[in-house]
C-alpha cells in the first residue's frame, strides 16, 4: 500500500470508526513545538493556560519554540528556526514564524478531534504550511491522519481541492523566498499531501511509542542545499519524565535522528498572589447595642480593610470600601460585612457597600445581614445562598452623594521583573533584555492619583540592533538599544485624575512621564455596563519622545505626535477570557488596528496574544516588508515570595524589538484594568471567596 493510500485509510478510520477515548494519557509534542507525533502534528490540545517551551533538532534545522494554550480551542506559539545540521555547529539562516492551532471539533464517541493548523501563519515561507488534522483514541492507541498545504504537504498526493471554490487557491505556491508568508498564501498551491501516524501509550508509565508518515519532501532544502532527503517515515519514543517535561527521540527515514526537549507548566498551578492566607477577625454571634460607624471603620482597619463614609439609618448601614489588589473583591466584601454586622446594633438588616478603586467606584452592593450571620455564626449558609438575596444597584452619581469617595490613603508599592525577548528576528536569532522595575502608586486626593517607577537595566544584547538595522529618522522604538545603555532611569512619573460619572462610566486624564520612551498628556473614557459582557472606550494622547542621552532619560527630543484609539472589549461568557479590539492612530502616525485575546486566572496570572496591522510597512533584513506586529505576553504574580511586596510580578513579553510600525503607548493607567475588580464578571467569578 502506498503512503498516500495508507494515510487516506487512517483518515477514513478516524472519521467513521467509533472509539473509546483513554483517560489519564497526555498527548505529547512533535518537533515543531505543538502537540503531535514525531514529524507531524495531531489535533490534540494542551490544558487551557499551559505554557510550553521546546527545543529540537532535525537536520538541517534546529527549532526553539514558546507557546501558550490561550483557550481550550486555541494554541499560539512563536518559533525561531535555525539552519544548522548539528546543534553544536554555528547557526546559518534564521526562519522565524508565528504558529497557530485551532480546534474545530472536540472528540466524542464517534467524532474524532479535528483541528486546523497554520505553521508560520506569519513568518518565513521556508517553514510555512497549513493542515487539517483528525485524531481519535482507542484504549492505549491514539490515531492521527490529515492533509496539508505548503511545506507539510509538498509530497503532492492530489490536486488542491480548494481550487474548486476559488481559482486563487490553485495558484502556484513558492515554498521558499524572502517575502514573508501571509494570509494570501494560506491554503494555496497546486497540490496537497496526506500524513498519518499513531501513538501507543505503553504499559511502562510515562513512555509512549510514536510512528508516522509525513508529506514533507524538503523541496526548498533540496534546491538550495542539495539536501539528502530522508524517507517520509519515522519511529520514536517519548518519555514524560514528570508533569512538565517531555523528551522525544526518533529515527527519521533510517538515516536522520530527531530529538526534542519540551517543558510545560499549567499556569493554574502558579503559587499565587499572597505570601499566606490571612484569617478574618472574630465574628460576633449575637446582636447588641446601637449602630457604631466609627467602630466599624476602626475594626475593619485592623483587618486591613479600608472603609470610608460609614453611616446608617434605621434599616441599613452603608460604607465605601477601597479595593486592594492582593485579593478578590468578594473576599474583601465578606470581611467588610463581618465588621458591619458586628457593630450595626440590633435593628439594621441591610449592609450596603460601595467598592472603590483609585477614584473609580462600582455599584452599591447590598447584602442581607441575616444571610451573613447564618453562614458565619451558624454555618447554615453559603456564598451561593447569599448571592440569591444580594442586590447590585447602579445609581447615578447624584443619588450617591452620601457615599461620595473622600480623600484616600490607599498606596501600593511593588517590583516588576521585566523580561523581554524576541524569537521573531530574521537577522539575529534571539534578542533579549532584562530590567527590574520599582513601581508605586498613591491616592493623593479624592480623584487625584500619583505614580512613579524606576527602571534598573540589568542585561541585554540590543547593541546588535545598531549594526544590523538602519536607524529611523524619527524613531518610535527603533532606538530601544540606546535606552538600555543607561543603568538607571525614570520609567514613569505621572499624575492621573480619575472619576466615575456613573458606576458604568469612567474617565481619566493623565500627564507626565508616561512610559520608558515617552512623556505627554492624554485622556481616556470607558463605558463598561455592569452585568454586560461588552465595554467601549476611547483615548487620545499628545506625546513627545524622550531623549536617552539626558539625565535619567528625562529630556525630550522634540519629536511630538498625536496618537489615539477607539477600543472595544468582549468578555467570553462562561470563561475568564477577554477579546480586545482597537482601531486608530499609532505612534508612527500609521493607521490600523490591534486584536488581542487575554486570559486571566484566579491566582492572578494572565496571558495575552495579540496581532497589529497598520498601513505602514517596515523593511526587514532580506529586503521584504511587513505590516504586521504580533507577540505574546505573560504576567506571573510573585507576591508569595518572602520579603517581596504584594502585587509584585514577573512580566514576560515575547515581541519583536526595534519596530516602529504598529507601536502603541504603554499608558500607566488603564481604565479597563483599573475597573476590572469592580466588574460583574469579577464578582461572579470569585464570589465563592466571600466567606474566606
Amino acid at each position: 500500500m502506498s503512503t498516500k493510500n495508507l494515510c487516506l485509510a487512517v483518515i477514513f478510520f478516524l472519521l467513521f470508526f467509533p472509539c473509546h477515548a483513554i483517560a489519564g494519557k497526555n498527548a505529547t509534542p512533535f518537533f515543531m513545538g505543538t502537540l503531535g507525533l514525531n514529524t507531524v502534528p495531531t489535533a490534540r490540545m494542551d490544558e487551557t493556560g499551559t505554557i510550553r517551551g521546546s527545543v529540537s533538532t532535525l537536520s538541517p534545522y534546529g527549532h526553539i519554540n514558546l507557546g501558550m494554550q490561550i483557550a481550550k480551542p486555541l494554541f499560539v506559539s512563536l518559533r525561531q528556526t535555525t539552519e544548522t545540521s548539528n546543534i553544536k555547529n554555528s547557526v546559518g539562516r534564521l526562519y522565524p514564524g508565528l504558529d497557530i492551532k485551532l480546534r474545530l471539533l472536540q472528540e466524542g464517541r464517534y467524532a474524532p478531534e479535528i483541528a486546523l493548523g497554520l505553521q508560520s501563519a506569519l513568518g518565513h515561507k521556508r517553514m510555512a504550511a497549513e493542515y487539517l488534522v483528525f485524531s481519535k483514541r482507542y484504549h492505549d492507541l491514539d490515531f492521527t491522519g490529515g492533509m496539508a498545504w505548503g511545506r507539510l504537504g509538498s509530497a503532492a498526493h492530489i490536486k488542491n481541492p480548494l481550487k474548486t471554490l476559488h481559482s486563487r487557491f490553485g495558484k502556484r505556491r513558492p515554498l521558499d523566498g524572502e517575502k514573508p508568508n501571509n494570509i494570501s498564501n494560506w491554503f494555496t498551491g497546486e497540490d496537497i499531501g496526506f500524513f498519518a501516524g499513531i501513538e501507543y501509550f505503553t504499559k511502562i508509565e510515562d513512555l509512549s511509542l510514536k510512528a508516522d508518515f509525513g508529506a514533507d519532501r524538503y523541496k526548498a532544502e533540496k534546491a538550495a542545499l542539495n539536501f539528502d532527503v530522508p524517507d517520509p517515515w519515522s519511529i520514536g519514543l517519548n518519555y514524560a519524565h514528570n508533569d512538565w517535561t517531555d523528551v522525544n527521540i526518533a529515527l527519521v527515514g533510517a538515516e536522520k535522528l530527531m530529538a526534542t526537549l519540551s517543558l510545560k507548566s499549567p499556569l493554574r498551578n502558579w503559587p499565587g498572589l499572597q505570601k499566606q492566607k490571612t484569617k478574618p477577625l472574630p465574628f460576633r454571634h449575637y446582636r447588641t447595642g446601637l449602630p457604631a460607624p466609627s467602630q466599624i471603620t476602626s475594626s475593619a482597619s485592623r483587618d486591613n480593610i479600608l472603609l470610608r463614609n460609614t453611616g446608617h439609618d434605621t434599616q441599613a448601614a452603608w460604607t465605601t470600601m477601597e479595593v486592594r489588589p492582593d485579593s478578590s473583591l468578594p473576599q474583601q466584601l465578606g470581611r467588610a460585612a463581618r465588621h458591619m454586622a458586628n457593630h450595626s446594633g440590633e435593628t439594621i438588616e441591610k449592609l450596603s457597600i460601595t467598592p472603590a478603586r483609585f477614584g473609580l467606584h462600582g455599584p452599591d452592593i447590598h447584602l442581607m445581614r441575616r444571610d451573613i450571620e447564618q453562614a458565619i455564626a451558624k454555618n447554615q449558609g453559603s456564598p451561593q445562598e447569599i448571592w440569591q438575596n444580594a442586590e447590585f444597584q447602579t445609581p447615578t452619581s447624584g443619588e450617591q452623594v452620601h457615599k461620595e469617595i473622600l480623600s484616600q490613603t490607599a498606596q501600593y508599592f511593588h517590583f516588576v521583573l521585566d523580561q523581554q525577548f524576541s524569537l521573531s528576528e530574521e537577522d539575529e536569532g534571539v534578542l533579549y533584555r532584562t530590567a527590574l522595575l520599582t513601581e508605586g502608586r498613591k491616592q493623593i486626593t479624592r480623584r487625584l492619583m500619583g505614580g512613579a517607577g524606576i527602571r534598573l537595566n540589568v542585561e541585554d544584547n540590543l547593541y546588535k540592533l545598531d549594526t544590523l538595522r538602519p536607524r529611523s529618522t524619527n524613531p518610535v522604538r527603533n532606538n530601544v538599544g540606546e535606552f538600555t545603555t543607561r543603568r538607571v532611569s525614570i520609567d514613569k512619573s505621572y499624575l492621573s485624575w480619575t472619576t466615575s460619572l456613573r458606576p458604568d462610566l469612567h474617565m481619566a486624564v493623565t500627564g507626565g512621564v508616561l512610559e520608558e520612551m515617552y512623556n505627554g498628556i492624554g485622556g481616556e473614557i470607558l463605558f463598561r455596563p455592569f452585568g454586560k459582557t461588552f465595554a467601549f472606550g476611547a483615548e487620545a494622547w499628545q506625546v513627545v519622545k524622550r531623549d536617552p542621552q539626558t539625565t535619567l532619560n528625562l529630556g525630550n527630543t522634540g519629536d511630538q505626535t498625536l496618537t489615539g484609539h477607539l477600543n472595544a472589549w468582549y468578555e467570553v461568557p462562561g470563561t475568564d477570557m477577554t477579546l480586545h479590539g482597537r482601531v486608530g492612530r499609532y505612534l508612527a502616525e500609521d493607521i490600523g488596528g490591534t486584536f488581542s485575546l487575554q486570559k486571566r486566572f484566579a491566582n492572578g496570572t494572565s496571558m495575552e496574544a495579540f496581532v497589529t496591522a497598520t498601513d505602514n510597512s517596515e523593511p526587514d533584513i532580506f529586503g521584504s516588508t511587513t505590516q504586521l506586529y504580533s507577540g505574546l505576553q505573560l504576567r506571573l504574580p510573585i507576591g508569595n515570595v518572602k520579603y517581596v511586596p504584594d502585587g509584585s510580578a514577573l512580566r514576560i513579553k515575547a515581541v519583536p524589538f526595534g519596530r516602529d510600525a504598529g507601536q502603541s503607548l504603554e499608558k500607566p493607567v488603564s481604565l479597563y484594568e483599573l475597573s476590572e475588580p469592580l466588574s460583574y464578571r469579577h464578582l461572579g467569578e470569585y464570589w465563592t471567596t466571600l466567606l474566606d
